[in-house]
């Protein structure tokens, strides 16, 4: 008991000589580990089926799917700059398990994975196909599809890897470039409307037909009612309505001053005499005067033509005489007598008022019909103008159903030809991911690594079998160096025996 206390109370300094003398000593189980680890990491490498990636990088752009066009209204278009979650989603859409399944159903899960489909083929999915032994294989396929597949993205660019792993080279770039086209399609479908391309078509010819109705009201409308610049007219109108407005004031104003000197006039004329003494005069009855003369001549006349036919001493003649004798004495007598007389004529003055007077009156008059007319005229105009502010209701209303119309059609008709455009688009793949390069059938296995695992099969061999070596020689607890057994029974030595010797 005392000795294994002084034995285990301290070691010896290890030195080069306790090092080899170690190895020799458990030479047999290094040599021995060593050899078991490099057959067996060896064996293990050798008979691994190999292990082939297949390898395809995808360029994710900035493109038309980025971009979220508002389906109404004139908001602009908001563009997404954020260019990881980009990636991200496109890592999301290429991890998911309906790209992965539809690999499996396009390629069919006993051409990808034969074995799985071997293992799990019972007698019913022989004799009935579609039962569950066969859904089992497919479900299968899919986990070991998603656990080979890796994809993941570049950092500091818009790159996304992907790599799938498979014992056969072929079927790798076969997995991979399925997975590449599959992916494209999908990228489509998740980043369109679906139906768009209907739904614009069918609204822009509802719009179109709505906006022909409301057209067709508003020129139904302008021809009803003689409209052609309505704006125009209204303001022609209240030009003219102004004008007449002014008029009829100025000939009220006009009508009022009229009647009032019509007053006065009247005042004045009833003050005035109508007739006034023009003078007073005294002479011969001219018109008596004048007959006497008349005669006078006639019978002098008479007598000459008498006197031609007949003597002087004709009784015709005598009478003649007697009567010219009687008429100048007469003549005579009228033209020694005077007749006195007084004249007098209308007043000048009364005269002049009384004109003036017909003529304020039939101005009077004048102006009342004039304004009556104006008045009926303005009435009219108001009417009119009523009407007009009715029309113009109606026919804002129709103009401004005519502009949304339009503005809608039109919109429509924008987001049709852009819709169209992206299914065009569609149609031919053309998309803001594209393959960098095709996938290539890789010619070398990416696992077993024959030459890294036989490295690693002698360093593990090495220095495993060292360590066990040490391990062992730290569990033997006997004493075989003078050193050990002086210094723990703390006696000298005194002799020592070979280990043959010792051994008989």
């Amino acid at each position: 008991m005392e000795t294994m206390e002084m034995g285990t109370s301290e070691f010896p300094r290890a030195s080069l000589r306790d090092f080899l003398h170690v190895l020799f000593k458990r030479k047999v189980q290094i040599l021995l580990f060593f050899l078991v680890t490099f057959f067996t990491v060896a064996v293990g490498t050798l008979i691994t089926k190999p292990t082939y990636e297949a390898k395809a990088q995808i360029l994710v752009k900035l493109g038309r799917e980025s971009i979220y066009v508002p389906a109404t209204g004139n908001v602009s278009p908001l563009l997404s700059i954020n260019r990881q979650e980009q990636i991200n989603s496109e890592i999301e859409i290429l991890k998911g398990q309906s790209l992965a399944r539809a690999v499996v159903d396009t390629l069919d899960p006993k051409t990808i994975y034969p074995q799985l489909v071997a293992e799990k083929k019972g007698f019913l999915a022989a004799v009935i196909p579609g039962t569950r032994d066969q859904k089992s294989a497919a479900e299968k396929a899919l986990m070991a599809l998603q656990k080979k597949l890796e994809v993941q993205g570049i950092k500091k660019s818009n790159v996304i890897a992907l790599s799938f792993q498979h014992n056969d080279p072929q079927m790798a770039a076969t997995v991979v470039n399925t997975l590449a086209n599959l992916y494209l399609d999908r990228h489509l479908d998740v980043h369109k409307t679906p139906q768009s391309y209907a739904f614009f078509q069918q609204q822009s010819q509802l719009l179109k037909n709505k906006l022909g109705q409301a057209e067709t009201s508003l020129q139904a409308l302008k021809k009803q009612y003689a409209v052609t610049a309505l704006g125009e007219q209204q303001s022609l109108l209240l030009g003219q309505s102004a004008e007449l407005r002014a008029e009829l004031n100025r000939s009220l104003s006009r009508e009022v001053e009229v009647e009032n000197r019509i007053a006065k006039l009247s005042v004045q004329l009833g003050a005035i005499p109508k007739t006034i003494p023009q003078g007073e005069e005294v002479d011969h009855n001219p018109y008596l005067i004048s007959n006497l003369e008349a005669r006078l001549v006639s019978l002098q006349l008479k007598e000459k033509e008498l006197l031609s036919k007949y003597t002087a001493q004709s009784r015709l003649v005598q009478n003649v005489k007697e009567d010219i004798r009687m008429l100048r004495r007469k003549l005579a007598a009228n033209m020694k007598k005077r007749y006195g007389k007084t004249r007098s004529g209308v007043n000048a003055t009364y005269q002049q008022m009384q004109q003036e007077l017909l003529r304020s009156e039939a101005d009077f008059n004048a102006l009342k019909a004039k304004s009556e007319a104006q008045r009926t005229q303005l009435a009219d105009y108001r009417k009119e103008l009523d009407e007009l502010n009715k029309i113009e209701v109606i026919h804002n209303q129709l103009e401004q159903a005519v502009d949304v119309d339009r503005e809608n059609y039109r919109l429509y008709l924008t987001k049709f030809e852009e819709s169209r455009i992206s299914d065009a688009m569609d149609s031919k793949k053309i998309t803001s991911v594209n393959l960098i390069e095709p996938v290539q059938t890789p010619l070398n296995p990416v696992s077993p690594k024959v030459f890294l695992n036989l490295v690693l099969g002698l360093f593990l061999g090495a220095f495993g079998a060292l360590g066990l070596a040490f391990f062992l020689e730290y569990l033997d607890d006997g004493l075989e160096k003078i050193e050990e057994v002086e210094e723990c029974f703390q006696l000298p030595v005194l002799g020592c025996l070979p280990e043959l010797e010792r051994g008989n």
